[in-house]
């Protein structure tokens, strides 16, 4: 297993969307309930769709997707942000389990915070999580993310819920 510190947290190129798709249809497999969306409907997506994602996630101005790879090139985590209503949203944050723990999901989360605050200087983040998966909670609470409300339904797997959490401007 290896650290984040002897790899590389790189943003997403558009000639990956067979990665993306991997990295994102193993995230929905190994962890449901940690997503607003499901491994069946995301599975039957077509590959234009895949591409046209990726190549947002690549090149997009207000828009970006990046993937955690070892040294050895293999693809352990990945992480999304888009601007919605005057603020960045966090989605798709992802290790692969036996990396959990190991620092990866720390750098993939300083690289997107690190693309937002060039973005847009002063823009708030977004995110939602389930506050039982406590290693990703104490992640963002260290990188100034701040629970806003009581949980809601995970829409697709009740009873499972979700708790927003916010990042003000300069955390």
């Amino acid at each position: 297993m290896a650290p984040a510190s002897d790899g590389v947290v790189r943003r997403v190129r558009s000639e990956e969307p067979g990665l993306f798709r991997s990295l994102r249809l193993r995230a929905l497999e190994t962890d449901p309930l940690a997503f607003g969306s499901t491994l069946a409907r995301e599975s039957a997506y077509p590959p234009e769709r895949w591409a046209t994602w990726t190549r947002e996630g690549a090149e997009g101005e207000r828009t970006a997707t990046w993937v955690a790879e070892t040294a050895n090139g293999e693809s352990v985590g990945m992480a999304g942000v888009f601007f919605l209503d005057g603020e960045f949203h966090v989605w798709g944050m992802w290790v692969a389990p036996p990396y959990r723990g190991t620092g990866w999901g720390g750098r993939l989360l300083d690289e997107l915070l690190r693309w937002v605050a060039t973005t847009l200087s002063g823009a708030r983040v977004r995110l939602e999580v389930n506050p039982e998966q406590e290693a990703a909670v104490r992640t963002y609470l260290s990188r100034g993310f701040r629970f806003t409300g009581s949980p809601r339904p995970l829409g697709h797997h009740p009873p499972a819920a979700v708790r927003e959490m916010v990042r003000p401007p300069g955390a």
